[in-house]
Parts: C-alpha cells; structure tokens; sequence
C-alpha cells in the first residue's frame, strides 16, 4: 500500500462529544503511523489549543490550524512552515460587524497570539482572560493576525457568515463549533487559506499524491478537504452536506471511535 496522507479534523471528528481522544484511536493512529504513514491533524482551531492533542498522539509532522491558514511543526521550526495573515486594518474593521449582532467575544489570533476585544472568562476553547493587559484594537494588535473568531449563539450564524461575506469578500468565513450551540465559533480568516490548499501543500512536501490523502470530517468546514482527497470520509454524524460529498462514511460516530474503526479496516492495522 502506498504512503497515505491522513488528514483529521479534531472537533466531532476525532474527538469524542467531550472533546477528549480515546485510548482506541490514540493506538490506531499511532499504529498508522509506525506502518509508514502520514497522520496530520487539520483543524479549525488555533495552535494554542490543538498541541496537546498532537503530543497525545505522537505526531512529529506538520500540523493545519485555523482552518488551513497556519501550516507549521510544532515545538520547532521547519523550513516550509507557512502563515496567511489579514491586514490588522482589516481585524480591526470586522469589530463593526458587533453593532449588530450579539457577538459575545471576538479575538485576534496568530501562532503565539491572542488579543480579545474584552476581558471573558468560561469560554469554551479560549483560556480565561477576566484581565487582559492588551485589547483587540489599534493599541493593542500590533501584529498582522492569522484569524478573527467571533463567539455566538448558534442563530447568528447563517446570518453572521452572510454579513462577512457581504463586507468583506477578501475574507472567508467558517465554523469549527456549530455544534457548541450557545458557543458557536465563527472564524474568519484570508480567503486564500483553506484546509484542501493546506493538505495539497503539505502533500506536496512530503511527496505524496492527492489520490492518497484521506481526508476526515464532520463539518462545513471540511467540505473543501472531503472533496479534494483521494478518499473523503464523512463521520457517521456529520452534517447531511459531508455525508453527500464524502466517498465513504464510518461505521460509527465520533464517541465510539469511527476514525479509528474506519482505519483498522481501510489500511489493515
């Protein structure tokens, strides 16, 4: 079997309802490592808050972030990391989109960076911050971010990824949290960055050929990388969108391991 390319996103993918990785997947992952192949998580999620999982797993290789936006090794450098920023003016300008909708959060992100446009604690997926000695605005972001993410009820999101649309067509807007109800994260990022783009780079580093990526996800956010891989498979409970794009589905869901279920089967581990 030739070397795969196993893109996983983390959130209703790998990651069970509680956002933990089970013992199961762990050992299938790192058994489909130690067969020869690639294991690269890509996520919608910034790096601060997905390395802990890519230590979980033993991963050495690069890592996607932010919906494809960041594309590094983590713990050390590597020649073809890669990072597509916006412009801080264009950070700062999206701070409007709150006269009109109830936006709980918004930050500012980059590898190493936060900056939130007020103090928050109990947060899902950010550190607290009740204090912040630096703010989302223009004393406060002095360097170009990879992201903004907006925290919303989930209501707000068609018509928020509309509104951003609209106002900034330079920009692209997606959800890694849709799922998180009254914590909905809604991340925009440059509108060359993707998570198909990213795994097309990443292949193209390590030599492998877009027919052997497989490509895991549950999410709108997925959807461009379920359909350029080789192989796109949608989680069991994904949204009807990744199930009708996807060219396998898993026989379980996310809390029962379907990633590795798929895989003890798909490479014969």
């Amino acid at each position: 079997m030739p070397r795969k390319l196993i893109a996983l996103d983390l959130d209703g993918t790998t990651l069970d309802r509680a956002g933990r990785l089970a013992a199961p997947t762990i050992q299938t992952l790192q058994a489909a490592t130690a067969a020869g192949h690639l294991v690269v998580i890509a996520t919608g999620r910034p790096d601060a808050i997905s390395e802990d999982l890519y230590d979980q797993l033993g991963l050495t290789g690069p890592m996607i972030n932010f919906n494809g936006a960041l594309i590094h090794v983590p713990h050390r450098d590597w020649a073809a990391e890669r990072a597509v920023t916006m412009p801080i003016a264009t950070a700062l300008a999206l701070r409007e989109l709150k006269a009109e909708f109830d936006i709980k959060v918004m930050v500012a992100e980059g590898k190493r960076l936060l900056r939130a446009d007020h103090g928050y604690v109990n947060v899902p997926f950010l550190p607290d911050l009740p204090h912040p000695t630096a703010l989302l605005d223009a004393a406060g972001l002095t360097q170009a971010p990879i992201s903004v993410t907006m925290f919303i009820d989930d209501r707000d999101l068609t018509p928020l990824t509309a509104a951003v649309a609209a106002r900034f067509p330079q920009l692209t807007a997606k959800t890694w949290g849709a799922w998180s109800g009254e914590n909905t994260a809604l991340e925009v990022t440059a509108g060359n960055a993707s998570k198909s783009r990213a795994l097309a780079y990443v292949a193209g580093a390590y030599g492998i050929a877009q027919q052997d990526i497989v490509a895991f996800g549950d999410d709108l956010n997925d959807l461009d990388m379920i359909q350029y891989a080789g192989v796109g498979v949608a989680m069991q409970n994904a949204r009807p969108e990744i199930l009708a794009a996807a060219d396998a589905v898993t026989p379980t869901d996310n809390d029962h391991q379907g990633v590795a279920n798929f895989l003890v089967r798909y490479l014969h581990l």
